[in-house]
C-alpha cells in the first residue's frame, strides 16, 4: 500500500478530528463568549400560562356574578322574594377578588333578612331563608378561611334566635337542655367539611406531584429514553415527597 493511499484513507478522520479540536478550542477559548440563555423566557412562559388559564375564568366569574345580580333585581321587581334570594345566593357564590358583585349580594341578603325579621312572626320564615342563603354562600367560597367571617357569625346568631323562637311557639325543645338558642348557635358555629387550610395544602401537594412527575419524564430521561441519573434522582425524590404530603394532608383534612 502506497503512502498516498494511506494518506487518502486517513484524511477524512484527521479532518474530523481537527474540526472537533477547533470547535472545542473555540468553546473553551476565554476570548469567545458562550451564548447566554435568556433568563426571562421561562418566567415569561410561566406568567403567560397562568394568565391564559386564569383570565378566562376571571371573566366568566365576573360575568356570571353580574348576571345573577341583574336576575335578582328583576325578581325583586316582580315581588318574587324567593327568586331574589336564590339569585343573590348565586351571585354571592361567584366570588372574585377585586369584584364587588358578591359583596353587594351579601349586603342585600342581610338587608332582606333584617327587613323580614322586622315584620314579626309573618316574616320569620323568609328571614331564615335569607340568613341561611347568606351563611351557605360564604361557606361555599372558603379558601383559607370563611370570607366576611363577622357577617357569617352574625347570620348564625340570627338563625339560632329565629329557630329558638320557632321552638318556643311549637312548645318543643330539640336540645333537651332548656336553651334552644345556645344549642343552635353551637351547632351553627361548626364549620362543615374539611379544614380549609389542610384541604388547600393537600390540593397544592397534588398539583406538585403532577408537576414533579412531568419533570421526571421531561428532565430525568434523555432524548433516547436513557436515564439521566442526577436530574432523575432530584425529580423522583420531589415526586415521592409531594405524593406523601398529599396523602398525609388529605387524611388529616377532616381534623
Amino acid at each position: 500500500m502506497t503512502k498516498r493511499e494511506v494518506s487518502g484513507r486517513g484524511g477524512g478522520s484527521a479532518d474530523a478530528d481537527a474540526d472537533a479540536d477547533a470547535d472545542a478550542g473555540t468553546r473553551g477559548s476565554p476570548g469567545v463568549a458562550a451564548p447566554r440563555r435568556a433568563w426571562w423566557k421561562a418566567p415569561a412562559l410561566g406568567v403567560g400560562v397562568v394568565l391564559a388559564v386564569s383570565l378566562p375564568i376571571g371573566l366568566r366569574v365576573g360575568y356570571e356574578g353580574r348576571a345573577e345580580l341583574e336576575a335578582a333585581e328583576r325578581a325583586r321587581g316582580l315581588d318574587d322574594l324567593s327568586g331574589e334570594i336564590e339569585h343573590l345566593g348565586r351571585a354571592l357564590r361567584w366570588r372574585l377578588p377585586g369584584a364587588d358583585h358578591d359583596e353587594q349580594a351579601l349586603e342585600r341578603l342581610w338587608a332582606i333578612g333584617q327587613a323580614q325579621e322586622a315584620l314579626g312572626t309573618l316574616g320569620h320564615a323568609n328571614a331564615l331563608v335569607a340568613y341561611r342563603e347568606l351563611r351557605s354562600g360564604l361557606l361555599a367560597t372558603r379558601v383559607w378561611g370563611i370570607p366576611h367571617r363577622e357577617r357569617w357569625e352574625a347570620a348564625n346568631e340570627r338563625i339560632a334566635a329565629l329557630m329558638a323562637e320557632q321552638e318556643r311557639q311549637l312548645g318543643t325543645d330539640v336540645s333537651g337542655r332548656g336553651d334552644p338558642e345556645a344549642f343552635h348557635r353551637e351547632l351553627l358555629s361548626r364549620e362543615p367539611g374539611p379544614a380549609p387550610v389542610r384541604a388547600n395544602l393537600a390540593a397544592l401537594a397534588f398539583i406538585g406531584w403532577i408537576a414533579c412527575g412531568a419533570g421526571l419524564l421531561l428532565r430525568g430521561l434523555g432524548p433516547r429514553g436513557r436515564l439521566r441519573p442526577r436530574p432523575a434522582l432530584r425529580w423522583g425524590l420531589a415526586t415521592v415527597a409531594c405524593l406523601v404530603a398529599w396523602a398525609v394532608l388529605l387524611a388529616g383534612a377532616h381534623g
